[in-house]
């Protein structure tokens, strides 16, 4: 995860999709929560809650 961060870091957008809450909780950026296809939450500094 350390090379997602550097990549991040100089300026690239970086898409993870997880359902990992841990690596979800530990970066701390934007998270898009989406329930059956539809967005529900976005939040810009987010960590993973259930919906």
């Amino acid at each position: 995860m350390k090379l997602l961060e550097e990549v991040n870091e100089k300026g690239t957008t970086v898409v993870v999709v997880t359902h990992n809450r841990e690596l979800v909780d530990q970066f701390r950026k934007r998270v898009i929560l989406m329930q059956n296809g539809a967005i529900v939450r976005d939040v810009k500094e987010g960590g993973y809650i259930e919906a």
